[in-house]
This record gives C-alpha cells, sequence and structure tokens, in this order.
C-alpha cells in the first residue's frame, strides 16, 4: 500500500496545477522509480512498463475498455465502486483475457494442476513389491539402467578434432567443439553413476544414500540430480529426456565428418545456445571488422521447413526448433494471435544475422524472448525481435515467447 499511496500522492501534484496531464511522465515515475525501483528482473520490468502504457493514458478516464467490452465505470467513491462490483452484473467473470493472455493459457494452467496432481500421487504410491507376477522397483530399476547403458554413446574424440580444426577455427566450430565437451562430460558422468549404481542393485557393492536417491528418481522416471550439472535444461520425464539426449548427440556426430555447421541448424540440441548466436555475431564482426558489443541479431522469418533448404545462408545461419507459446507465426510474416487448442505452434526455419547497431531499424517490432525450457525465467537465452502489425505491448501483456524444449 505504501508504493500505491505514493503513486496517488505523485499524481495529485503532477495534475494540481497543470493544464494538461503528463501522461508519460506519471508512465515513468510509476513504472521506473515508484514500482519499478523493486523490481530486479528486466522481463517483469517490461511487462509493467506495458501494463501502464495500456492503462495510463488519456482515455483512462473516458471510453477505455479494460476488456473487450467492459468500459472503465464512470467516477464513483470508494463504496460504490464496491457495490459495482458485487451487484451490478456489469463485471466479467474472471478468466486468462482479463489480463491480457489467450483462452489457450487456460488449458496450460489446468493441464499444469493435473499433471502436479497426478505425480504427486504417483510418488505417493507404495515402491514394495505387490504380487508373484509383479517386478520388483529394483528389478525396474535395473532393467532402466541396463537400457540406458547399452544406448550410451562412445566419447567424442576431442584430440582428434582440436588436431583436424587447428587453431584457425571459426567461431561456429568452436561452438560444436564446446558442445562436443559438455557431452563427453555428461556421458562420462551417466555411465559412472549407472555402473555403481548396477554394482549396487546386484549386491556387488554397498548401497550408499546417493546411490539410493538415484534409484529412486530413476524409478519416478525422474532425470537424476546428480547429472544436472552437468546435463543441459530440461523438465522431460527420463524416457523422453533420454531420446533428447541421443538427438544432441546425433547432431554432433552429424558435424563431425566435415566439421562445418549444417545448412540448418537445431538451436534446441545445444546445451549451450547462446553461444552459437553469439558465434553468428563474432562471424560478421570478424569478416567485416565491426566492433562486437555494438552489434545484434537481426531475424528473418523464411516460409519453409528445415527439409526445404538447400543451402547455407548467405549472410548468417539458418536455424529452427523453435517454438511459440501464447502467439502464432503467421505466414504473411507477422506474429498472429493463436489459433484455440493450438498451445505450441512451431516455427519456420529462420536466418539469423548480425548488423552494426546503427543500421537496424526495431520500428513495428516485437522483443521476443527465447527460453530453454516452458519454466522459462532461468533458461532466459536472448531476446529476438519479431515483425508484428499490433503493438509490442500487446504481446508483452499476453506472455508471448519462444521456447527450446516442450514437453506435451
Amino acid at each position: 500500500m505504501g508504493d500505491l499511496t505514493t503513486c496517488m500522492e505523485v499524481t495529485a501534484n503532477y495534475i494540481e496545477d497543470r493544464p494538461k496531464i503528463p501522461w508519460e511522465d506519471l508512465r515513468y515515475v510509476f513504472g521506473e522509480i515508484m514500482y519499478g525501483g523493486h523490481i530486479t528482473d528486466d522481463r517483469d520490468r517490461v511487462l509493467c512498463m506495458a501494463y501502464l502504457q495500456a492503462f495510463i493514458q488519456p482515455e483512462c478516464c473516458d471510453g477505455l475498455e479494460l476488456v473487450s467490452g467492459f468500459p472503465v465505470p464512470a467516477p464513483m467513491n470508494y463504496s460504490e465502486y464496491m457495490t459495482f462490483i458485487k451487484d451490478s452484473g456489469e463485471v466479467p467473470a474472471e478468466s486468462p483475457v482479463l489480463y491480457g493472455l489467450h483462452p489457450n493459457a487456460e488449458i496450460n494452467y489446468r493441464t499444469t494442476q493435473a499433471e502436479v496432481l497426478f505425480r504427486t500421487i504417483n510418488e505417493l504410491q507404495p515402491t514394495q513389491k505387490g504380487g508373484a507376477d509383479m517386478k520388483s522397483p529394483a528389478e525396474i530399476v535395473g532393467e532402466t539402467v541396463n537400457e540406458i547403458l547399452e544406448r550410451l554413446p562412445e566419447l567424442h574424440n576431442l584430440q582428434e578434432f582440436s588436431e583436424r580444426l587447428e587453431e584457425d577455427r571459426k567461431p561456429d566450430q568452436h561452438v560444436f567443439y564446446q558442445e562436443c565437451e559438455r557431452m563427453n562430460a555428461l556421458v562420462n558422468t551417466m555411465r559412472a553413476t549407472l555402473e555403481e549404481l548396477s554394482l549396487g542393485l546386484k549386491g556387488e557393492l554397498s548401497m550408499t544414500s546417493a546411490m539410493q536417491e538415484l534409484q529412486d528418481q530413476i524409478f519416478m522416471a525422474r532425470v537424476p540430480s546428480v547429472w544436472e550439472p552437468v546435463s543441459f535444461m530440461s523438465q522431460r520425464p527420463l524416457p523422453s529426456w533420454v531420446e533428447n539426449f541421443q538427438a544432441r548427440n546425433q547432431q554432433l556426430l552429424d558435424w563431425v565428418p566435415e566439421m562445418q555447421s549444417p545448412k540448418v541448424t537445431n538451436v534446441s540440441l545445444f546445451f549451450n545456445p547462446m553461444s552459437f548466436l553469439t558465434a553468428i555475431m563474432q562471424h560478421t564482426s570478424i569478416l567485416n571488422s565491426y566492433d562486437l558489443d555494438q552489434m545484434s541479431l537481426v531475424v528473418d522469418v523464411l516460409k519453409k521447413s528445415p527439409d526445404q533448404i538447400e543451402t547455407v545462408a548467405r549472410d548468417g545461419f539458418h536455424i529452427y526448433g523453435l517454438i511459440m507459446e501464447g502467439a502464432r507465426w503467421d505466414p504473411s510474416g507477422t506474429i498472429e494471435d493463436s489459433r484455440m487448442k493450438e498451445l505450441y505452434p512451431r516455427m519456420p526455419v529462420m536466418t539469423v544475422r548480425s548488423l552494426p547497431l546503427n543500421k537496424i531499424d526495431r520500428r513495428d517490432q516485437y522483443e521476443c524472448p527465447l527460453y530453454k525450457t516452458q519454466q522459462r525465467g532461468p533458461g532466459f537465452v536472448v531476446g529476438l525481435f519479431l515483425k508484428s502489425k499490433a503493438p509490442a505491448r500487446k504481446w508483452v501483456i499476453a506472455g508471448v515467447g519462444l521456447l527450446l524444449d516442450v514437453v506435451e
């Protein structure tokens, strides 16, 4: 209430002796100082300013619709407003639309609720053997461990790769080499922990608390926490995670013969996708002698799928593997509202290149945040500017973002 009271006092001071209300000044004071001063996350500050731009404007006192069909009520005192809310019948029922979200947001919310409920019920089930014909938890885990060990790939020969690349490696080659290093670290950790657990399950080693925790997590089809420090960010259950792990390694294996970036690169299969996007800027910087800190990424969304790409990009790199949430990409070349029940439309192939900041036109574009997973926050990668006919604040309020990995 302290911030709200202060904002009311500031508003009164600003409009008391002025013939015209300084709306822009009020938005800045509220969004960057009063409330914005408490906001530590840049994306949250952008959202705060988007709400202020939507509501702190001249129309807020005369005809502004809070949602479609629901205009701002006429001026009243507090008790009259409370009566209006409770008894008028004009206030719409609570829904995602009231907050600027697409109706699909409720499907996502309810789905998450159901997943949490059933996962909790599953974790509360007894783990003892239930009958003569049923496998024990140890037997189930033992089979899973053996299956994963059989599918573990060989380590990448980093010494050979270094010799082939020599010292004059291009930025994108360095990224793939680093990805091979990360893959080796993950494979080593997986093999060591699974082999140790296998021996424990056979009775050849004493079960430690770490081994017991690993067994419990595998039994519950969760990615073991001991792998997380060297793994890629993911919310997948263990079976799906293993398939994704194999796909990531296959992209690296496909790179090895020629050690050149493919015609189109699936950035969702990188441990560190930002490193590849940075390599694009470095590549342009080296070719044109630009200052790297004065450059930014430019995105051109094509009308093609990965199998339709026949050659490498003339400037930059073709990428794919991005998924939009909260809206969709229209073939006309702009962001549009989602279709009902279409939660995660896939983006077409995108050409990502880099230009000096003074040569980039950001008009009619929305800075769409790119995240590694549906969890968003800790997996933020970068903001990619996409064309939009609607004001950018519409998509900010709608929570529109790009994701690299989705669990459906």
